[in-house]
Parts: structure tokens; sequence; C-alpha cells
């Protein structure tokens, strides 16, 4: 059956990939999307439904391991600190958010363009057809990706407070920067 991870988070029947999203406005008028995502080899993706990039056979490098993201064209693979089924939100905003930096254990800006406008969620190893989707505007876009809730993760697969955040808001391509690294 159904099962719940408290507030807006469940996941469907045993041996079902799901990606369940919650869609609504949250008070400070951002467009949020909440999603829980098998993250097969410790990450999700983000990628351009039309996107025929693939980066299976991209290996991540220190610097993309620093920084928890390999950035492609059309797609984004990001690292995540279990290997589990976790929560992710994907905020679209007009402009980049103000954040307080002390409440998260990681996050990175990096710059990726949707020109179709719908975006699958999905873990490295699910069928894009079957993906989650989101719409957007197609276009160029900044990401913010935050991580927080790391020091409740005890172990990979006891339930844990992390929480994978990607922000979206349109702008020009620049490059990846590294506002906070997770100690490791």
């Amino acid at each position: 059956g159904e099962r719940r991870l408290g507030g807006d988070w469940r996941i469907g029947k045993a041996g079902e990939w799901v990606a369940w999203r919650a869609r609504h406005i949250d008070p400070m008028n951002r467009l949020l999307n909440r999603f829980i995502v098998f993250a097969d080899f410790f990450q999700f993706v983000l990628i351009d439904e039309l996107s025929d990039e693939d980066l299976s056979g991209v290996n991540w490098n220190d610097e993309s391991m620093r920084n928890m993201l390999l950035p492609g064209e059309g797609i984004v693979c990001f690292g995540t600190l279990r290997n589990v089924d976790v929560p992710i939100e994907i905020h679209v905003v007009e402009s980049p958010p103000e954040i307080d930096w002390e409440k998260f254990d990681h996050a990175v800006e990096a710059s990726i363009n949707f020109s179709s406008g719908c975006v699958a969620v999905m873990g490295c190893a699910d069928y894009l057809p079957d993906a989650a989707k989101l719409e957007i505007t197609p276009g160029s876009y900044r990401l913010l990706y935050k991580i927080s809730g790391s020091d409740s993760i005890n172990n990979e697969w006891e339930p844990a407070d992390d929480l994978y955040s990607v922000y979206l808001w349109p702008s020009e391509f620049r490059p990846i920067k590294l506002i906070k690294a997770f100690k490791w």
C-alpha cells in the first residue's frame, strides 16, 4: 500500500517506481514541486524531455564530487548522501533566492538550458518516459542546489531528515560556483 513519509511526502506501492509530486505556491510566492525519487548510485537527475545527452559514460571527477553536481547540456545529475528514496524539492522562482546559508550543509550554483519546457525528475537508472515531469518556461536557467539535514543520517537505509532542494530561475549562462561544501 501507500506509505507516508510525513507531511506531503509519500511513496506508492512496493515494487513500483514512483516520484509523487505535490505542486503548490509556497508563502514566499514561489512555485514548489515535491518529489520522492530513488537516488540509485547516490544521485538523481533533472533532464530536458527532448535532451539526447547521455551521462551514463561520464565519470564523476574530483570537482564534480566536491560540487555534488554534474551538469551537461539539458541535463544535470545531483549527488545525494543516501542510496534510497530521497525527498527532493524544486522551486521555480523569478530571481535568485535569499538563503540563510547556516541552515544548509552544501550549496552550489550552475547553469542549465531547458529548451522544451518539460523537465523530467528521476533517478539515474529510471526510464525517461515514466519519469515525473515539471512544466517550466523554455530557456536558460541558473540553479542553486542545496542539501540539508545531513546530521540526521546514521546510515543510508534508516529514515533521516535529509532534503535535496533545487531552485531554478531564468538567467544567462555562468560557470559553476561552489558556495558551501559538504564536510565528508
